[in-house]
């Protein structure tokens, strides 16, 4: 039965994504992981200009609209194409996690490099990140533009990491999902 449940979620996982009518070339992504590492890629099409989808994504202001799942997004300080923001989020009414982040936009090559400058679970159980980075990333391709969003994270060695990880990639997936249908209602 334990198996069987392994097999079945990446399948269910996948079934918002298939019936989002996104083809396979539209709309990709890969997850890999480690004993105490993953990283997330995914990517998806839309119908833009490049720099439009640059300044959506990066705007502060917007980033509350397609941040999935956050109780609260808050600007910390900016400065000149960059900003740092924390984010909170709470699960099964007892797990709160706090991180810092900063974003920084490199316009010349259409894309927000994102870092993680700090992070805090209120549960000890749960295992500690001890690093995380990524990117947004716009390619112009013939008539649209292809969004890209990677990110990876290193975790302490602990108790709950397996399980960390297996919720942190049906996490990656239906932010992309919500991601996706972010731009392309903005687009419309």
């Amino acid at each position: 039965m334990n198996t069987m449940y392994h097999l079945l979620i990446p399948l269910l996982l996948c079934v918002p994504l298939a019936a989002s009518g996104s083809q396979e070339q539209e709309f990709e992504y890969a997850f890999t992981q480690g004993d105490a590492y993953y990283a997330f890629r995914g990517s998806f099409r839309v119908n833009a200009e490049s720099d439009w989808v640059l300044n959506l994504i990066y705007d502060f202001h917007n980033l509350s609209e397609y941040t999935v799942g956050a109780q609260s997004v808050e600007l910390i300080q900016q400065g000149e194409n960059w900003y740092d923001v924390s984010y909170t989020y709470r699960k099964f009414f007892v797990l709160e996690h706090t991180s810092t982040w900063r974003r920084t936009l490199q316009p010349d090559d259409r894309k927000i490099v994102f870092v993680m400058l700090s992070s805090n679970n209120n549960l000890k159980i749960m295992p500690e990140i001890l690093s995380s980075t990524g990117y947004y990333q716009i390619r112009e391709e013939q008539d649209y533009c292809r969004v890209e969003y990677f990110q990876e994270c290193t975790l302490e060695p602990g108790f709950l990491k397996r399980a960390y990880i297996r919720e942190a990639k049906h996490e990656a997936l239906t932010f992309l999902h919500a991601f996706h249908q972010y731009i392309e209602g903005k687009c419309e």
